[in-house]
């Protein structure tokens, strides 16, 4: 039955030229009938001249002749046909005589291609009326100066005087006076042959006209089927997604009630998978099912080419969707809930879905990005404690970066920006990283140099430190609002500079909320240092400058 059914052209093929009048359908067939009859009778001359020519090259040119005649004939039979019936493509209805054995011997390839089929030839339909207008166009201009060329040709033979000519030479100028009226003759039925195609296709209408109703054909036909179709595989997904959507919504409650289980399951993962590939499938069934109960079958067979692209791209692609689909089942080298460095970064991997992976940051402002799932395939993540830091600093603190002394603003996953006493800096969130900046916030070691002349070398040097240690402590008991984050006090000897005075190092450690007195603790130290060297007397050098900062 499908061989049957596939054999049988659609009604639209058959109604194609009903609107030809039956006053046009019936001069049409007179005319065709004519020029049926005159093939005929010259087919029956050339008969009975074949049965008393013995002559064999006049007898070729005889069978010649009459095998033309016969495509004549052949042709105006056909072209009778199809005017009777309306202008119907009758050559699509020709009915093969081994059907039922086509049946018995069935052929997957063969049924592959005639569902095709009908796509190659839709699109070959494109041009074909063009192709056929230009095809007709040539052929008539053609034969029309062929026709020329033989009258002129007949013209020249009939204005030679025979009486000048001997007997054989008349002979063979009739012969070939009888062949070139045959082939002109052929000539003027190939011509009138052609001209009633080109009456027929002057009846299309104008280049508009044919446009606008091969679009309106296309709405009232392909095109609502197409709509539908299309509305059913989209509307179909849009529920399947909406559906899934709700589904890990719910999920997602779920885990932050449970924030001990913050990694997805692998149960639940493999039913994600199955649920979008019976969603795909379902939906796409259902478009093929709407093309084929339309009957379209050109629709229909490009659906059956959009299948056989899917499955022949999924082939070349097999390694690719296979380590996705690690990835996505928690089974390869980055994990949910691990840590990554993406683009310098620490990140932790939130969530990884079936097309999309989610990286969040705590420490940066709008620290949450989505990332596809290819991102990462080539990343390695590692397992951290809660406490580990994402990044060295956050919003507020007060950073020393590239020398200058500034406040961070804001940190976002692209941009550090940060303030200096009014002026605004701004840093690539991964390049501030790179400039390993110093966060006084959270406490900071400031130290200063104090150098004595080299005529103290031989004094007691512990106890110059122990002094200098001691003049620094009494210094920060002036100010009781710094003493209260300071938690060091040092001093310490360094040795010879260049030449050969005594370097001695003084430091105060502080603690977290001390950034501001980050340039004042060294002059305080500077301070004290200065103050008990004058009451003990001490000898500053003048070859160079005694104070120096770090």
């Amino acid at each position: 039955m499908m061989v049957l059914s596939l054999s049988i052209p659609s009604f639209s093929q058959v109604v194609k030229g009903n609107n030809v009048s039956i006053e046009e359908t019936t001069l049409s067939l007179n005319q065709i009938r004519g020029n049926l009859d005159e093939v005929n009778n010259k087919r029956a001359e050339v008969i009975a001249e074949l049965k008393v020519v013995d002559d064999p090259e006049q007898k070729e040119s005889l069978e010649f002749t009459l095998s033309q005649l016969d495509q004549q004939k052949r042709n105006f039979e056909r072209m009778f046909e199809k005017s009777a019936l309306g202008g119907l493509e009758v050559e699509l209805y020709d009915v093969s005589d081994n059907e039922e054995e086509e049946i018995l011997h069935y052929d997957w390839q063969k049924e592959l291609i005639k569902i095709v089929q009908p796509v190659f030839s839709s699109l070959q339909n494109l041009t074909e009326s063009q192709r056929k207008r230009d095809f007709i166009r040539t052929t008539r201009s053609e034969l029309q100066q062929n026709l020329v060329a033989i009258d002129d040709a007949l013209e020249h033979l009939n204005e030679i005087d025979e009486s000048q000519l001997s007997e054989a030479s008349i002979k063979q100028l009739d012969k070939i006076k009888n062949s070139w009226e045959l082939k002109r003759t052929y000539y003027a039925n190939q011509l009138d042959l052609i001209n009633l195609q080109y009456r027929e296709l002057e009846k299309e209408g104008t280049f508009a006209e044919r446009v606008s109703q091969g679009a309106w054909n296309f709405i009232s036909n392909q095109g609502k089927t197409l709509l539908l179709s299309l509305g059913a595989f989209f509307g179909l997904l849009y529920l399947f997604s909406w559906i899934l959507r709700k589904l890990v919504q719910r999920h997602e409650k779920k885990l932050q009630a449970h924030r001990q289980h913050r990694k997805t399951s692998l149960a639940w993962r493999l039913m994600l998978l199955l649920y979008e590939i019976f969603s795909f499938i379902i939906a796409f069934t259902a478009m093929l099912v709407i093309l084929h109960s339309s009957g379209d079958m050109v629709l229909f067979g490009f659906a059956i080419l959009i299948i056989l692209a899917m499955i022949i791209s999924f082939r070349n692609s097999v390694p690719a969707y296979f380590k996705r689909l690690r990835t996505f089942l928690n089974m390869g080298l980055a994990r949910e809930g691990e840590r990554v460095i993406y683009q310098g970064i620490p990140w932790e991997i939130e969530h990884i879905n079936l097309y999309s992976v989610y990286l969040v940051n705590p420490l940066l402002d709008n620290g949450r990005i989505r990332l596809t799932i290819d991102c990462l395939e080539n990343m390695i993540s590692r397992e951290v404690a809660h406490s580990e830091a994402f990044y060295p600093t956050m919003a507020g603190d007060t950073v020393i970066i590239d020398g200058v002394y500034a406040k961070i603003v804001r940190q976002t996953p692209e941009t550090i920006y940060l303030d200096n006493y009014g002026s605004a800096i701004e840093y690539d969130t991964a390049d501030f990283v790179n400039r390993k900046p110093k966060n006084i916030s959270v406490g900071y070691l400031a130290s200063t140099k104090f150098i004595l002349d080299y005529s103290h070398y031989g004094d007691d040097i512990d106890q110059i430190i122990e002094i200098l240690k001691s003049a620094a402590e009494a210094e920060v008991t002036k100010d009781s609002e710094l003493s209260d984050k300071v938690t060091s006090i040092g001093a310490n000897y360094q040795g010879f500079n260049i030449y050969g005075d005594l370097v001695f190092g003084m430091s105060m450690g502080m603690s977290a909320g001390a950034e501001g007195s980050y340039y004042a603790v060294p002059r305080l130290l500077q301070r004290a240092a200065l103050t008990v060297a004058r009451e003990k007397g001490w000898r500053l050098p003048r070859k160079n400058v005694a104070l120096e900062n770090d």
